[in-house]
């Protein structure tokens, strides 16, 4: 939950940031500041999901959560060996 809440205060400070990029190119034509938006829109999501991961990862997440995951993972590829 908390790498959810952390992804959408990221997409809401660099969609903020894109709107004011396109405020700028808006200036000089409507077209290319509608596009502009839409690119920084798409890619702000990418983004977003990996800054909030990297945030939950390092700061989030203790020792033993990240112990369980790693043998998690083990157990998991234990059982299906087509995925190593």
């Amino acid at each position: 939950m908390q790498v959810i809440g952390l992804f959408v205060v990221c997409v809401f400070i660099l969609n903020a940031c894109a709107v004011l990029i396109c405020t700028l190119v808006e200036r000089y034509s409507s077209f290319a500041g509608l596009i502009t938006f839409l690119g920084f829109f798409i890619v702000n999501m990418v983004i977003a999901w990996k800054i909030a991961l990297a945030i939950t990862e390092k700061f989030l997440v203790s020792d033993a959560q990240k112990k369980a995951n790693e043998e998690h993972m083990i157990w998991v590829n234990s059982l299906f060996p087509a995925r190593r």
